[in-house]
């Protein structure tokens, strides 16, 4: 349950194209939400590709990484195995979107966030949830916005979640993290120091956003109690 005030605002600052990319697949809105859990903080961070939506729910404070530019954070190509093929095997992906992550907290001297079992596992139930009720939200057909992760198994202290939405086949892991990492809200979801494991797997999701078949990516962050 997320317990505390909270407070809604939405700046209408757009997201700026990436170098080299069609700018009608980054363009956006950054809508930030804040509250706080006496007993569980919970971070959010939502985009789509075809058009980036971003929603973040953040604890009250500064902004991890809010001192240098996103393209700080991405690691170079061939730093991370199969980063930029979108053609890889799910498995690999979601390995690469790991490394990625752990190279972008590197720079800020983060600790390596180690790979989970059952946070995969939460990451792909709500990525199914996503897909099955047609709705891009932390929340599919109402459900509880820690479902997932409490479906798991994974007894969280703190727990964060990405969600990207694109066309299946046509991005890749970098893309993924890049997209990410282009929003400072976004950026301190991957950058959180209070984070000690991560997991992230994909479902396809036909027809939602109006992509055809599209895919959903989850990243679930957690750090356990």
């Amino acid at each position: 349950m997320i317990r505390g005030e909270g407070r809604i605002t939405d700046s209408g600052d757009e997201v700026p194209p990436d170098q080299g990319k069609d700018p009608d697949r980054y363009w956006g809105t950054v809508r930030t939400v804040t509250s706080a859990s006496a007993a569980a903080p919970v971070r959010l961070i939502a985009t789509a590709t075809t058009l980036v939506f971003l929603a973040a729910l953040l604890v009250v404070g500064r902004a991890d990484g809010a001192g240098r530019g996103w393209n700080a954070y991405l690691a170079p190509s061939g730093a991370c195995k199969a980063a930029d093929d979108a053609a890889a095997a799910p498995a690999a992906q979601a390995r690469a979107i790991s490394c990625l992550v752990n190279w972008a907290r590197a720079q800020d001297r983060r600790g390596r966030l180690t790979q989970r079992p059952a946070l995969r596992r939460a990451a792909a139930l709500k990525g199914q949830g996503v897909a099955s009720c047609s709705q891009f939200s932390h929340t599919p057909c109402g459900t509880d916005v820690t479902a997932a992760v409490r479906a798991s198994g994974y007894r969280y202290a703190t727990f964060g979640e990405n969600l990207f939405a694109g066309i299946r086949g046509h991005v890749s892991a970098r893309d993924v993290v890049m997209a990410w990492l282009q929003s400072p809200p976004h950026r301190a979801n991957v950058l959180d120091a209070s984070f000690r494991d991560v997991g992230a797997a994909p479902a396809r999701a036909p027809g939602l956003l109006g992509a055809g078949d599209a895919i959903v990516w989850t990243a679930t962050f957690a750090s356990p109690r």
